[in-house]
């Protein structure tokens, strides 16, 4: 039987090693208001890629989010890079 100190070392070591299964998939705000989200790979039309992040160019560009491995965009997005892009 593992004792709780030794669970808790183990969960903490997993987190520290894989921060970027830490990081959240929705998108956040830049300071002005612009889309930021993870960066998956080629970013899409609209975003241009700052390290981790593709930011959007504009306050208005349509929503995106990084695609999910092997299935289709929903209705109402298309695929544009490694994402999913919203129509107007």
């Amino acid at each position: 039987m593992i004792d709780a100190r030794t669970l808790l070392t183990v969960l903490a070591a997993l987190s520290i090693a894989s921060p970027a299964l830490a990081e959240s998939p929705y998108p956040k705000p830049t300071r002005d208001g612009r889309e930021r989200i993870q960066r998956t790979g080629t970013c899409p039309t609209g975003f241009i890629g700052k390290g981790a992040f593709c930011e959007a160019l504009h306050q208005d560009t349509p929503h995106a989010f990084p695609v999910i491995a092997g299935k289709a965009c929903p209705s109402g997005t298309f695929r544009s890079g490694d994402a999913c892009k919203a129509f107007r």
